[in-house]
């Protein structure tokens, strides 16, 4: 047991639940990495099948859909902070820190978050 207080291992920002299935994409390799499991506006974490490596920059493609079917493609530069296997058949979870966005990139995400968080 520690005597490190709780408190210490909050995380300093909320993390959304994504609601609904938003495919992510390697966009330098052009393959599918998984479906993002949450987000806030500084970082998010996916589960896939392919392992990722840490201290890593990568650019994801996030694949979101709307209304009607509508498709939207977000792309943001990431630094993956930490990976971990997630079970025995393959799946590997993987959180990121938000490195590189455009303005629109940044308020769509932020769209979402408050779109989710209404639902």
């Amino acid at each position: 047991m520690s005597d490190i207080p709780s408190q210490n291992y909050d995380r300093a920002m909320h993390r959304h639940v994504v609601g609904g299935n938003v495919d992510v994409y390697d966009s330098l390799r052009d393959i599918y990495l998984g479906r993002l499991v949450n987000i806030h506006s500084q970082g998010l974490m996916l589960v896939g099948d392919v392992p990722l490596e840490e201290d890593r920059l990568y650019e994801l493609d996030m694949h979101v859909f709307g209304e009607n079917n509508s498709k939207q493609v977000i792309r943001v530069g990431v630094d993956c902070l930490w990976a971990r296997d997630a079970d025995e058949n393959g799946k590997h979870w993987t959180g990121f820190t938000i490195i590189d966005s455009t303005p629109h990139a940044a308020e769509v995400i932020n769209e979402l978050i408050q779109s989710w968080e209404e639902s």
